[in-house]
């Protein structure tokens, strides 16, 4: 238990990097929604969508499974070569993606500066956000806060000397570009804190590394689309059969329980190495002792959420949310999407053990079943209720989702599971290296 306190104070970093970018990125929305033509901030906000999207799968294809097997490697050189693996997939990704975006943009708008700032300031946040969980993975949990603070200042001072030099001109690809260029220096902040030079390799030792586990990035990249669609089903359903406007009072629902979803993130990004090495080791009670832990400090941070929204109601409901909702749904939609964010919350801890023994096909099954489920009962319930009741639709294929993952997550502590994966000796990985 001698790591606890390291635990706890890397924690508490990530917490503060995730916050502070959270905070730069939630305050620049304001702005811009005050200062920009609808037509721009749209431009904009289509921009950091596909930029949200495209996180969600190169976290699929190269991050997670770089979360999971660089921890358990033990020399050095082979966790050096790893990362290599891993991060030039990752430059080939985001920079097939930023060209996709750029090409999409164009085509849509007609203007190809707007475009290719769309386009470089989606990529190398890819870039960026798989640095970071590279350096989770190796436990380097400062350079990330230094890396994300960077981020954050350069972001504020770039963007503020965009909105300043460029009055009258095409200002949305003014701050799209310096967020691009913060990202660049965010990443560079964090080689130069680990003191490592950018190594990209294209060679075949590389791919036949990657191509090896391919089968677990297959399952992992089905999970992520099934879980986007159980995530964001909801959204089309209510924008497809009662309008946009109705699905309004259900994201600022879930938007006041965002403190929570970002202390989680913060969680998984130091506790999942942790996992990793706890697995290994067989620390199977330790394990237990921390995810049933964390649950009930989860569900306990919840019910404290839901507290203070119902105890400062009014005021929310005059200042926050400014009357512009139905005052009698309100309630219980807030209700209910408390209830789907500790479901949804709670189990992304036993998710992430599960990724940690190597096992994605559980995760893709259980968000397969879950977003089956959820479509399924809310375009029931909307067929025969109000929009407030179909959240209960989410609820159900949450909660299928939930025990699906707990019971694959008992499986793992009850019997002991190995890994999936096995550990390559240090030798063979430094001879790839340099083949």
């Amino acid at each position: 238990m001698r790591d606890i306190p390291r635990l706890i104070r890397s924690f508490i970093l990530s917490l503060g990097g995730e916050g502070i970018q959270s905070g730069f990125h939630f305050v620049l929305n304001l702005i811009l929604i005050r200062l920009f033509s609808a037509y721009d901030y749209g431009i904009f906000a289509i921009a950091f969508v596909l930029g949200g999207i495209s996180l969600n799968y190169v976290n699929a294809l190269v991050s997670v499974p770089a979360a999971v097997h660089m921890p358990r490697l033990k020399s050095p050189g082979a966790m050096n070569f790893q990362d290599v693996v891993f991060g030039s997939v990752a430059a080939v990704f985001a920079g097939l993606i930023g060209v996709v975006v750029s090409f999409g943009l164009f085509v849509t708008l007609g203007h190809g500066i707007e475009a290719v700032a769309g386009g470089a300031f989606v990529g190398l946040w890819m870039l960026r956000f798989h640095i970071r969980i590279a350096m989770f993975a190796r436990r380097a949990t400062g350079a990330v806060t230094l890396s994300d603070i960077s981020y954050t200042t350069s972001g504020v001072a770039l963007v503020a000397a965009a909105l300043w030099l460029d009055q009258e001109g095409e200002r949305v690809t003014s701050v799209l570009a310096a967020l691009a260029v913060a990202n660049v220096i965010a990443i560079g902040v964090a080689l130069r804190a680990l003191r490592l030079r950018i190594r990209v390799s294209l060679r075949t030792a590389v791919w036949r590394r990657y191509r090896r586990i391919w089968s677990d990035i297959s399952w992992s990249l089905f999970g992520a689309t099934t879980w986007s669609i159980q995530s964001q089903g909801i959204m089309f359903l209510v924008a497809a059969i009662a309008g946009p406007a109705a699905y309004a009072p259900i994201a600022a629902g879930y938007v006041l329980f965002n403190p929570v979803r970002q202390a989680l993130v913060a969680f998984l990004n130091v506790f999942r190495a942790d996992f990793v090495a706890a697995l290994t080791e067989g620390r199977y009670r330790r394990l237990n002792v921390t995810v049933y832990s964390v649950c009930a400090l989860i569900l306990l941070s919840c019910a404290a959420t839901g507290a203070a929204i119902w105890l400062t109601w009014p005021y929310l409901d005059a200042h926050i949310l400014a009357g512009k909702f139905d005052h009698a749904a309100m309630p219980l939609v807030v209700t209910l999407c408390g209830v789907t964010a500790a479901i949804y919350l709670t189990y992304n801890v036993p998710l992430a053990l599960i990724q940690a023994a190597g096992h994605f096909k559980p995760v893709a099954l259980a968000t397969t079943f879950g977003a089956l489920v959820g479509l399924c009962t809310v375009s029931i319930l909307l067929s025969v209720t109000t929009v407030a009741w179909s959240i209960l639709g989410v609820v159900a294929g949450e909660a299928v989702c939930g025990i699906y993952l707990w019971i694959a997550a008992r499986r793992i502590l009850r019997q002991h599971t190995a890994p999936a994966w096995k550990v390559a000796a240090p030798g063979v990985e430094l001879a790839e290296a340099r083949s």
